[in-house]
């Protein structure tokens, strides 16, 4: 790889793709150019889905969640439902049970291959939801913790039920 960048062939122009330059060994970054893209606009995000894919995006929530990634809104767009139905779960936690949240929740424990991106997910509602009570403003760090402890590999199950009743609590 050294060697291709420091000679590469007169046609050539490599580009390399990384969400943190910091990962790059400083051999490697020494002999680039650095570039920054800054993420695209909600409108651009929702416009170029509506073109070139024919996505027609309800929720503007949804749209916070791609943060302004083509790749990332392509790769949740998959799973609308789950997502959708997480954004009702999450709206809904105050009124309901811990009975019924935790039996409306199966599709959160059902989805674990994604769970940080459901988490970031949830944590834009939660957000969202705080700027018209400050009883969700805790639930930031509630889900934080989550994320925390899954890293750390804690138990799946018992972390999920453990950020649904503690989002409960918080907002009573």
């Amino acid at each position: 790889m050294l060697k291709t960048l420091e000679e590469p062939p007169d046609f050539v122009i490599i580009i390399l793709i990384g969400k943190n330059e910091n990962l790059f060994l400083s051999t490697i970054k020494s002999r680039c150019l650095i570039m920054h893209f800054e993420p695209l606009s909600n409108n651009e995000i929702r416009e170029f889905l509506e073109k070139n894919y024919q996505i027609t995006i309800k929720s503007d929530l949804m749209l916070e969640a791609f943060q302004g990634s083509i790749g990332k809104a392509l790769k949740i767009q998959e799973k609308n439902e789950i997502y959708e139905n997480i954004e009702k779960i999450i709206k809904t936690i105050q009124e309901k049970s811990i009975v019924d949240i935790l039996k409306t929740s199966e599709i959160i424990y059902k989805s674990k291959d994604e769970i940080f991106d459901i988490l970031e997910f949830i944590n834009i509602i939660v957000l969202n939801l705080a700027m018209t009570s400050h009883k969700y403003a805790k639930c930031v760090q509630i889900v934080e913790n989550t994320k925390k402890r899954l890293k750390s590999n804690a138990n799946y199950d018992m972390s999920i039920d453990n950020m649904l009743l503690k989002m409960k609590e918080a907002i009573i």
